[in-house]
């Protein structure tokens, strides 16, 4: 039976689907899998664009390990398995007086998935989603489980908590939530020169800030999202007018038509801006303003930045755009992220933006994802391991200080590759 992902760009058979409901079970199936001499791959939702989990073994499908564990209110340590989806622990996490400090735009993904690809959200206060893990259960490639701290074994917890699935599988994990709370949105169109000039002014005015670009417009909109215990006052007509109805089937509409002859991207992405982009002023529980209403598929490419190279960045996307001749039409959205230590983290050792390039359907995307790749290296950008990229281990090597330091724990923990796959194969090597 084919697997494909989310998007629908990666599509394989695997030997067969496991689907374990325990760490005993996931156990069990890693020391079969190695006394057979088989190889093995995780999924969570599928909701990546790379081929991270491509294999024609045994695919393991997380999605019966999905229950919280334990959950303290007043510590905020919450005990969670790796195959939770985020869009059921907002809800859970909430019905408990709890939340997660900072999420992505989409939660669709399982808890580990978004962890171990390093999945962020926005805010220069605030690092990726591996932040707020605080020690995880892990499944070694021979069967062994093993328990990594991040206060107890930092230096390995740092090395392993962004893995891609290449040290074993996640069953378990420890978040640190906070105290539930309410965000007040502050959104509207600005000229796009007028962003960029104070772009990195706003970041430190705001507890969180992200932009959208529509291509072949001179415009963007600003979201500003402030924390507050102010009660909700988002209206359900608002909400259902504008985040189902209007951006979700309008916006699929407008796409439609203009796939239908690609010369209408520009005149389409023109209207968007000009009618179906209000000005935002609201308050509403943190994972509802944090999220957006899931988009139509499209392709994707995500490269992480030196936060002060904003400015330049976005014009000179602007300018190639422009200069090559791309027709595109889907949101570039643009984020920013406190630096770490993690030693797969695009963020690793600086406070990053970034940027985003999307399209909404194959037509001219490996064009724009080209284009886009050389603008990224020429930056020393660093990609988005959910998303796609077509660089190598030369190139991650000389960007990653700590690279070398995951590939001696690859082979430590997977000498014989157990868990490999062509695109594992690709980034560390054989």
């Amino acid at each position: 039976m084919e697997w494909k992902n989310w998007a629908g760009n990666i599509r394989f058979t695997p030997g067969r689907i496991a689907q374990p409901g325990s760490t005993d079970e996931v156990v069990r199936l890693l020391r079969n899998a190695a006394a057979e001499g088989r190889k093995v791959r995780c999924i969570g939702t599928g909701h990546s664009w790379s081929a991270l989990a491509e294999t024609r073994d045994i695919l393991v499908n997380t999605d019966r390990l999905n229950r919280i564990i334990s959950a303290d209110a007043n510590t905020g340590q919450v005990v969670v398995e790796a195959g939770a989806k985020l869009k059921d622990l907002n809800v859970q996490l909430w019905e408990r007086g709890l939340a997660f400090a900072n999420l992505g735009s989409i939660a669709e993904q399982s808890l580990a998935g978004a962890v171990s690809t390093a999945t962020h959200g926005s805010g220069t206060d605030h690092r990726i989603l591996a932040s707020q893990i605080q020690r995880f259960t892990l499944v070694r490639p021979d069967g062994e489980v093993q328990l990594i701290d991040a206060e107890q074994d930092s230096e390995l917890f740092n090395t392993a908590i962004i893995s891609l699935g290449a040290l074993g599988i996640i069953t378990e994990m420890t978040l640190k939530a906070v105290p539930r709370y309410q965000l007040h949105e502050q959104s509207g169109l600005m000229e796009f020169e007028d962003v960029c000039s104070n772009v990195l002014d706003w970041v430190k005015e705001h507890d969180h800030l992200k932009l959208w670009w529509f291509p072949h417009t001179d415009r963007m909109m600003v979201y500003r999202y402030d924390r507050t215990q102010q009660p909700v006052n988002d209206s359900r007509l608002r909400q259902k007018l504008m985040d189902e109805w209007l951006s979700v089937s309008g916006y699929r509409l407008m796409l439609w038509w203009a796939d239908r002859k690609p010369g209408r991207r520009k005149w389409v992405n023109r209207q968007i801006v000009r009618h179906m982009l209000p000005d935002v002023d609201r308050i509403e529980r943190s994972y509802k303003v944090f999220n957006v209403p899931e988009p139509p598929i499209h392709r994707e490419t995500e490269w992480a930045f030196d936060i002060g190279l904003t400015p330049r960045l976005l014009r000179e996307y602007r300018d190639m755009v422009n200069a090559n001749g791309h027709l595109i039409n889907f949101i570039q959205e643009i984020r920013f992220v406190k630096g770490d230590d993690y030693a797969l983290s695009p963020c690793h050792g600086r406070d990053s933006v970034y940027v985003g390039a999307y399209n909404a359907d194959d037509r001219g995307w490996n064009e724009l994802l080209s284009d886009f790749g050389k603008l990224a290296m020429d930056h020393r950008g660093r990609p988005h391991w959910g998303k796609e990229f077509n660089v190598g281990i030369d190139y991650l090597r000389s960007v990653y200080p700590q690279w070398e330091r995951f590939v001696a724990l690859r082979n430590a923990y997977d000498p014989e590759r157990r868990l490999s796959n062509a695109m594992m194969e690709r980034l560390f090597g054989r």
